[in-house]
């Protein structure tokens, strides 16, 4: 008798065990069809992302040129650059490569030289280049409330010129030579030589002196180009043998 009892309640624990565990599945498995997956994203959507990306970089680099080109027509319309080509009691009148521009002098117009000192309005001159700073008035009369005197390019250097030849003739008492040129050795070329010219043998650079040169040797001969009807006078002389 006791024996049936305790296979039963062994039955009913066994049954038990085996209804939680067919619960327990049931309801892991719900919440796992329940519960949402990341779902892989479309080569459409990842296309459209990128061009809404390029979009985005084209707009801000629209954007960056429109203020560039906005800041570059304030400065033009706040000031101008020219040379001036009349001067009147108030105007100056410039001209520049857009033309010729007016500017409206007042007393309270600042004015500085290219040393850096205030000057007078008397004191600009024809074919100075000026910079004009202000306000954009009617007729685009720019109101100046600064000029200033730009600095003259400094002179070009004179072209120089490279000679190679034979000397013909020295000539102590005018300190001149002739040279006879190797390109062309009927022509003959007179040159001026000065306490400034340096005369040095082309192999040791060993300075000479004018007195050392003679006929027939071979040289090479430096000099600014000369003005019409001026003799070259040499800056370096290179004797070669």
């Amino acid at each position: 008798m006791k024996k049936t009892i305790n296979n039963k309640k062994f039955f009913l624990i066994t049954a038990g065990l085996i209804f939680c565990l067919v619960f327990l599945k049931t309801n892991f498995l719900a919440v796992l069809a329940v519960s949402p997956s990341p779902a892989p994203l479309d080569t459409a959507e990842e296309a459209t992302s990128s061009s809404t990306e390029d979009e985005k970089v084209k707009e801000i680099r629209d954007a960056i040129k429109e203020k560039v080109n906005e800041i570059k027509e304030k400065i033009e319309k706040r000031a101008y650059v020219g040379t001036i080509n009349q001067i009147t009691d108030s105007t100056l009148t410039l001209e520049n490569f857009r033309g010729k521009k007016r500017v409206r002098l007042t007393e309270e117009t600042t004015i500085i030289a290219t040393n850096k000192k205030e000057i007078k309005q008397n004191e600009l001159a024809l074919e100075d280049k000026v910079i004009a700073m202000g306000i954009m008035g009617g007729n685009e009369i720019l109101e100046a409330v600064r000029v200033v005197v730009v600095p003259k390019p400094s002179v070009t250097p004179p072209e120089k010129v490279i000679s190679l030849g034979t000397i013909t003739s020295v000539n102590s008492k005018t300190s001149r030579l002739t040279l006879s040129s190797a390109n062309n050795p009927d022509n003959e070329i007179e040159i001026k030589v000065e306490k400034e010219t340096k005369i040095k043998e082309q192999s040791s650079l060993e300075s000479l002196k004018f007195l050392e040169l003679k006929q027939d040797q071979k040289i090479i001969v430096i000099y600014p180009k000369p003005k019409q009807g001026s003799l070259p006078l040499a800056s370096s002389i290179f004797v070669l043998q």
